[in-house]
């Protein structure tokens, strides 16, 4: 993460009403203000994806989640970050350096190429007569605890 990109200037560049949600049609202003034009399909399998609460909306939360590494250290480092607005603005996205700017981008370009990817293979998997979800998770929770532990994950790859 570059040491200008902080949450909540990444969160305004969406929030432009200052709600703390996020619907689709606020991700979708948002992202064309930066110059990206994804689908509809894009956006929604997004918001499926990140949205634990079930209202069709991300909070500030649920947005993070999308944007924060996976380490702990890392994460808390970003989560505390302070606001770099500068004034006057020009763009939604003038909060960041043009090089954070280009990688905010490319991040969400990413997260589309895998939600994509993610429900072709989930309608694949679905269409398929042979494939039982339930029956590939017990094949994979070998100590029947109702979940897959890193060893048994490990063990899989």
């Amino acid at each position: 993460m570059k040491s200008d990109f902080n949450l909540a200037d990444a969160f305004k560049i969406f929030d432009t009403n200052y709600n703390g949600q996020l619907s689709s049609f606020e991700l979708r202003n948002g992202l064309n203000a930066i110059g990206m034009y994804p689908t509809q399909e894009e956006i929604d399998l997004f918001i499926t994806r990140y949205d634990t609460s079930g209202d069709r909306r991300l909070n500030m939360r649920e947005f993070g989640d999308a944007f924060l590494p996976l380490d702990a250290y890392h994460s808390r480092n970003v989560e505390v970050r302070g606001s770099n607005h500068r004034y006057p603005s020009y763009r939604r996205d003038d909060c960041f350096y043009p090089h954070t700017a280009d990688e905010f981008k490319q991040v969400w370009r990413t997260h589309f190429r895998s939600v994509i990817s993610d429900e072709a293979t989930r309608q694949r998997l679905q269409r398929s007569p042979y494939f039982n979800a339930y029956e590939a998770f017990n094949s994979l929770d070998q100590n029947d605890s109702g979940c897959i532990s890193r060893e048994e994950f490990k063990r899989l790859i």
